[in-house]
């Protein structure tokens, strides 16, 4: 029997600086490469084989659906993430829908990618950066160090040239199976300040709580949260005929709006459907 997890999502920022060997780090200095993007780790095991798969996105949400949808087709098929699976899922149609189209409107360069074992599954951006690092990684967490080799060659840099590697991990979602249950911890920033919440979907007589299914609901709370604190913001949703709101901003207020509504539709279907608890409580959605 497939079972998937522990899984920890982490907000990630790289940059490489390649100068002069003996140089000192202008503060002004362009880097040569600059990555911000979302990686989750996830174990997958199935009778005695298991392996690491990596989950990269440029955002959260993102992340998280790319995930529960590996999850999801790991559980019907362990085979699916092998390179000699003769029949392979079709992972840009998958990766398509989970996209919305409030999304594919505010945020054109929405993208995700599959790693297992070094190796890419799948990707929807080029990137050879991001390949070499997880070829390199091997599923393990990244650091400065593993990151300098594996990119020292991508740059072009000599014999001459040293490369400096600032990077900054933060943990964002863990979810962890239990017996009884499903968790998930949520890392929210609430106005410059980090806080937390935990979920946890309880197994029932009727209804086992899958992994795929509460990723997915991580990844609309998160959403409808972000979605909330950015309509607080923006001066569209502010009636002040005396400085109106441009027409983008007014257009993107009511896309994000509508797009509201149906997460929130999709999380309380969900609550209703499981048995579940907060801690230390619901989200302000």
């Amino acid at each position: 029997m497939a079972s998937i997890g522990p899984i920890t999502l982490y907000r990630e920022k790289t940059i490489v600086h390649r100068f002069a060997a003996g140089g000192s780090l202008a503060a002004d200095q362009d880097p040569s490469f600059v990555l911000k993007s979302n990686r989750l780790v996830m174990e997958v095991s199935s009778r005695s084989t298991t392996d690491t798969v990596v989950v990269r996105g440029h955002n959260i949400p993102g992340t998280l659906r790319m995930a529960a949808i590996v999850a999801e087709r790991y559980v019907r098929d362990p085979q699916v993430l092998k390179a000699d699976n003769p029949f392979p899922p079709d992972w840009d149609d998958l990766w398509a829908r989970k996209i919305s189209s409030y999304d594919r409107l505010v945020n054109p360069d929405n993208w995700s990618s599959i790693h297992v074992g070094g190796e890419t599954v799948y990707s929807s951006l080029e990137s050879d950066p991001i390949m070499q690092i997880e070829r390199f990684a091997q599923g393990a967490d990244l650091d400065e160090r593993t990151i300098r080799a594996a990119t020292a060659g991508l740059f072009g840099s000599g014999p001459d040239e040293d490369v400096v590697v600032q990077h900054d991990s933060q943990t964002a979602v863990v979810m962890t199976p239990f017996s009884a249950y499903l968790r998930a911890a949520v890392l929210e920033r609430k106005g410059g300040r980090t806080g937390s919440f935990s979920v946890s979907v309880y197994h029932t007589e009727t209804r086992r709580a899958r992994v795929g299914s509460l990723l997915n609901f991580c990844a609309d709370v998160i959403e409808c949260y972000n979605l909330r604190q950015f309509l607080e913001r923006i001066p569209a949703t502010r009636d002040d005929p005396r400085a109106p709101a441009p027409d983008h901003l007014r257009h993107q207020a009511a896309g994000a709006n509508g797009r509201r509504r149906e997460l929130m539709q999709f999380i309380e279907g969900f609550e209703t459907a499981h048995k579940l608890q907060y801690r230390p409580d619901r989200p302000d959605l």
